[in-house]
C-alpha cells in the first residue's frame, strides 16, 4: 500500500484487547485504528453511529485513536471495519447490516484463521494479520 500523508482510519471488531493493540501497532503508519469494539453489543451500538459521522462516540474498549483524544473535531470516521479474532458469521452479518444501514460505503474486511494459516503462520501473529489486512484493504481501495 502506498504511503500517504495521513493514515486510513479504520475500526476493528475482535475479542482480544491485547491482540487488537498489537495488530493496531503493526498497521501504522498507513492504517490507523480509530475505534475498537470488543463485544457484539458494543459493535452494534457504537460502529453504525461512528461510521455515520457521529464523532462523539467513544470506544467503550478505550482502544483506538478516538479514545485517546478529547477534541471531537480531531476524531476520525472509519473507512473500513476490520474483523478478527473469533467472530461468527452471524456477528459479521449483524454488524455489517447495522453499519451499512447508516453508512453504506464502509468496507467490511475480515481475517480468519484460514487466512493466517494460508499466509504461513500457525497461530495468531500480529504482523501476519496486519499484512493480510493491508492486502485486503488495498484490494477494496482499487476495486
Amino acid at each position: 500500500m502506498a504511503a500517504s500523508t495521513s493514515p486510513i482510519p479504520v475500526a476493528t471488531y475482535g475479542k482480544d484487547p491485547k491482540m487488537a493493540e498489537s495488530v493496531s501497532a503493526k498497521l501504522l503508519p498507513d492504517i490507523e485504528v480509530v475505534h475498537c469494539a470488543l463485544t457484539l453489543e458494543a459493535a452494534l451500538e457504537e460502529l453504525p453511529a461512528l461510521c455515520a459521522g457521529e464523532l462523539e462516540i467513544i470506544p467503550s474498549s478505550n482502544l483506538g485513536y478516538n479514545a485517546s483524544t478529547k477534541d471531537i473535531s480531531s476524531r476520525k470516521v472509519p473507512q473500513a471495519i476490520f474483523f478478527g479474532g473469533g467472530f461468527t458469521d452471524s456477528e459479521f452479518d449483524q454488524i455489517s447490516a447495522a453499519v451499512h444501514a447508516r453508512a453504506p460505503g464502509v468496507h467490511m474486511i475480515k481475517v480468519q484463521k484460514r487466512d493466517v494459516l494460508a499466509a504461513g503462520s500457525f497461530g495468531p501473529n500480529p504482523e501476519t494479520i496486519a499484512k493480510i489486512y493491508r492486502k485486503k484493504m488495498a484490494a477494496v481501495a482499487t476495486a
